[in-house]
């Protein structure tokens, strides 16, 4: 007997509500006492900086945290408190010299997960940024399954494996958290493509477009290899019902037109590729085979290792998925033959792609193409191949008749003593020494054994759709309140990056901090403070040129405006020895850490009157005192004596300022503020150009008299993305329009 419609629709909303829920008691402390969903690692646990850490501030190694603590945290924190004047997020001032910040796509800004940030207060933001993740990752997971025919039961247990899977859940802060919500829905359009349906083009370029936005090109650009390579595995499959050669075309056209619409995002980032590169360390962790034993648990991992890896909880998939690998090997043949077909190809591209960087090792770096994508990128599919798998022998499991139950049960006689009692060895021997918390892990794998028999068994006996699904779904839920949810790391919000005296004092000081070359190792735009030494994600060129120069000659930093030095005893022993008459001490910590104020530091607008021309962004060596060099521009040299005067009539941001400048000579004036080739300046009115200063910082030629200086970040990559957009945008709906008309009844 079909279930009545009221009956379905309450289903549906059950398993709906259901997914939202369980993200909001794994993420209750977040959401409602204030804590920050990541590991206290705090960075002040850094020498010679943990002195300053308050108490409490530090607590277990977790190396995931500690990557998003100066990566994703301070961008965010960026977004949020410039949300009230959204024209500041085109450029941050505290990395560096300065360097565009919309234009990073790590940044997120433009993400559709990055809306909370807009909204809410920081800690709130990021447990709400999570929360619409991890449901979204389920809707999308659940519908996909819908629509593969799967009832809600089933498709809720599809929704549960890839919602709790590692790349979704344990890297769900990461830009990967951004991208794999939407892939189940790029999946679904690319199977309407392969069965001839050609004008699902356009729902490929929306998932795709959702994707793009979502702050790594790399891992889209590895879904993207994923799903071709899925294709060509089916077509080989099943040739007689695959039509690859209209797939493929209607492919590269949704991904094309995706990528079109986001534009506004992806032209002003290649730009910035342009000009700068990724920061080196990115993803500071080594793909090896010890990785796979993530497949059992993140803590299983560390345990078994003695060291923390975060790639390794890419491979986690569910205990359940991984216990029921077993069973698919036994009952494949009697699955339906079109989902047979997606699940394996799906699997085998994820795994194939999956074993390049395990294969590859060290030597992937070197190798033409491969190397453009980091290890975590060949890994994001995984999980969405065995979320489906379990399902599938959830359902197929009950459709068994007589005849088939015996051979299945023959073959799992077989197979699954070998299957489980291997995967149970492996995890006994590399248990280590065995401690208290390693065995509870191996009894919770035990416990999942005999609940998945148990639930067989009863259906085998009573084939109870309900029976089936309600208890797979019931034991997922445990094993996500046991395993899952603890695995989620909580903070109190106001230790992530603290107010310690130490970062009073330099706040305080109000000026570009530089001085030891510890402060590399610390992400001083987490505490909203400009640092010299700050890298970003995506490193702009000349300033990373300028910085090797100061790591030569410490005392450079004074031409880049650095007017606060934080240095430890060898620094003033040392090379800053020669300036310490122009040092004012602000404060003294422990560890011998002192500040300084730099009396003599170069203002962050000055006018200079002998100049060097040069035409390479190479300049060579340069002194604290030799003249800047300019490039593209030659001043004659000319006797004193020079006098000027400026002043800052209008700050409204980082990205604008307006200056008046009277001089009674021609000269430079010179702007402590990274070259870009965005960045415009008018004199009077009249737009000039802006020349590169000492390789990196800006200049702008100023003749005598006294004159009106604006410049200003125009982010004319962003304005271009948006008229791509707007094209696509129209593609895109015309494609939409003529399905629906083609096929009024699916869309």
């Amino acid at each position: 007997m079909r279930p009545s419609w009221g009956y379905r629709v309450r289903e549906h909303a059950g398993c709906v509500v259901l997914l939202l829920l369980l993200p909001v008691l794994a993420l209750a402390p977040s959401l409602f006492q204030g804590a920050a969903p990541i590991a206290p690692d705090s960075i002040l646990a850094l020498p010679p900086w943990e002195s300053a850490a308050p108490a409490g501030a530090l607590s277990e190694h977790d190396p995931l945290s500690a990557w998003q603590l100066a990566t994703a945290w301070p961008a965010y924190q960026y977004i949020n408190e410039n949300r009230t004047q959204p024209a500041a997020l085109w450029w941050n001032p505290d990395t560096g010299l300065g360097q565009p910040f919309l234009a990073d796509v790590r940044n997120r800004c433009l993400s559709f997960f990055t809306i909370p940030f807009y909204l809410f207060d920081l800690p709130l933001a990021w447990a709400l940024s999570l929360w619409l993740k991890l449901a979204v990752a389920g809707w999308a997971a659940y519908y996909g399954a819908r629509r593969y025919g799967f009832t809600a039961g089933f498709a809720l247990i599809v929704a549960l494996v890839y919602q709790w899977s590692g790349p979704v859940f344990h890297w769900v802060a990461e830009p990967m958290g951004d991208i794999l919500p939407w892939f189940p829905l790029l999946l679904l359009a690319v199977d309407r493509l392969l069965i001839g349906q050609f004008r699902a083009w356009p729902k490929a370029a929306i998932a795709v477009a959702l994707m793009a936005l979502g702050g790594d090109v790399r891992i889209l650009a590895g879904l993207i290899g994923a799903l071709v390579l899925y294709m060509v595995l089916r077509r080989a499959r099943d040739s007689h019902h695959v039509h690859l050669g209209a797939a493929l075309p209607g492919f590269a056209l949704g991904v094309a037109a995706g990528l079109g619409l986001a534009a506004p995002q992806l032209i002003p980032y290649f730009t910035l590729l342009r000009e700068g590169a990724t920061a080196p360390g990115a993803y500071p962790w080594p793909m090896e085979a010890g990785a796979l034993l993530g497949g059992f648990g993140s803590a299983y991992h560390q345990a078994a290792t003695g060291a923390a890896n975060p790639l390794a909880a890419l491979f986690y998939v569910g205990h359940i998925p991984l216990l029921l690998a077993g069973v698919w090997f036994s009952l494949r043949r009697f699955v339906d033959k079109a989902l047979r077909h997606r699940v394996e190809c799906l699997g085998l591209a994820a795994l194939l792609l999956a074993a390049v960087p395990l294969l590859t090792g060290d030597r992937l770096v070197s190798l033409p193409l491969l190397r453009l994508l980091h290890p975590a990128c060949y890994v994001a599919a995984l999980a969405l191949p065995f979320a489906l798998m379990t399902a599938a022998v959830a359902e197929t499991w009950l459709h068994l008749n007589a005849d088939q139950c015996k051979r299945v049960l023959a073959r799992m006689a077989l197979i699954l003593p070998l299957y489980w009692g291997g995967l149970l060895l492996v995890y006994v021997f590399f248990s280590g020494s065995g401690t208290y918390s390693e065995w509870n892990l191996f009894y919770l794998f035990v416990f999942v054994i005999i609940c998945i028999v148990s639930i067989f068994g009863v259906t085998l006996l009573k084939p109870n759709p309900r029976i089936m699904a309600v208890g797979m779904a019931a034991l997922l839920m445990i094993l996500i309140a046991l395993v899952r949810a603890p695995e989620l790391p909580r903070t109190d919000a106001r230790l992530v990056y603290p107010e310690t005296p130490l970062v009073q004092a330099l706040r305080a000081v109000d000026a570009r901090v530089g001085g030891t070359t510890g402060l590399s190792a610390w992400p001083l735009h987490g505490n909203r403070i400009p640092g010299l030494q700050v890298r970003a994600t995506v490193s702009l060129n000349r300033t990373e040129r300028f910085l090797a120069q100061i790591e030569a000659d410490p005392l450079l930093q004074r031409r880049a405006g650095v007017g606060a030095l934080l240095l430890r005893r060898e620094d003033i022993q040392g090379p800053y020895a020669p300036v310490r008459p122009d040092l004012n001490i602000v404060e003294v910590f422990d560890a011998g850490v002192v500040l300084f104020r730099d009396l003599s530091s170069a203002p962050p607008y000055r006018m200079a009157y002998d100049t060097r021309p040069s035409d390479a962004p190479d300049l060579g060596p340069m002194t604290a005192g030799s003249a800047p060099r300019v490039e593209g521009f030659a001043m004659p040299p000319r006797e004193g004596p020079f006098d000027n005067e400026i002043e800052v009539l209008d700050r409204p941001g980082p990205h604008q300022v307006r200056l008046r400048v009277e001089t009674n000579q021609p000269g430079i004036l010179v702007i402590t503020t990274a070259w870009y080739p965005e960045w415009r300046a008018w004199v009077d009115g009249k737009e000039t150009l802006v020349y590169p200063v000492d390789g990196a910082m800006q200049g702008v030629e100023i003749v005598a008299g006294e004159h009106t200086v604006e410049l200003r970040y125009d982010p004319r990559g962003f304005r271009a993305g948006v008229w791509v957009c707007v094209c696509f945008a129209l593609l895109v709906g015309f494609g939409v329009f003529r399905a629906l008309r083609a096929n009024p009844g699916h869309g």
